[in-house]
């Protein structure tokens, strides 16, 4: 009987031993992650000049519109006018007879306008066009730049020849701005 209850505990501690979960060791595995962002701009133009007390001659405003340009690449800032708002085909790059609600059918300065963009040393350099229905360069981009904020100067020629508008008329025109990536 001694050896049978000493098989019996051998039965046991080996069937015990053989119970008990196997110790393993953590797994790990990784996951490689890469990226690059796309090339991008945000502009933002503030300002507008209402009721411009404009005079024979050459008519500027340097500090009414302001550009500000943020970008991770080398980029350039265009302007048109895109003939807004049903302006009369003939008046591009030309401030319009404007009745409050709509342009009229006739009446425009017989100068185009001037909008010239800042020079900031080492990251733009900056260009003076006449407005026309065409996308022309105002600002370069000859860095990466972080909210660069510009003075857009604005020129208005008038000539004896250009008519004071009746009642409460103004000349109007909307300039666009397009921010693009180089």
């Amino acid at each position: 009987m001694k050896k049978n209850l000493q098989v019996i505990i051998s039965l046991v501690i080996i069937m015990t031993a053989a119970m008990v979960a196997p110790v393993m060791a953590a797994t790990t595995g990784t996951s490689v992650i890469t990226g690059n962002p796309g090339a991008l701009i945000d502009i933002t133009v503030t300002g507008s000049i209402s009721n411009w007390a404009l005079a024979v001659g050459s008519n500027t405003n340097s500090t009414a519109v302001d550009l500000t340009v943020s970008s991770n690449k080398l980029w350039t800032v265009v302007v048109k006018d895109a003939m807004d708002g049903s302006k009369i085909t003939g008046t591009e790059g030309k401030m319009a007879n404007w009745t409050g609600s709509a342009y009229a059918a006739s009446g425009n300065l017989a100068t185009a306008m001037h909008v010239t963009g800042e020079t900031v040393g080492g990251k733009t350099t900056g260009a003076d066009v006449a407005l026309s229905g065409g996308d022309q360069t105002i600002e370069t981009g000859l860095d990466v730049v972080g909210a660069e904020p510009m003075d857009i100067t604005i020129g208005q020629a008038v000539v004896y020849t250009d008519p004071t508008l009746p009642g409460t008329n103004v000349y109007r025109i909307i300039v666009t701005f397009t921010g693009s990536v180089t």
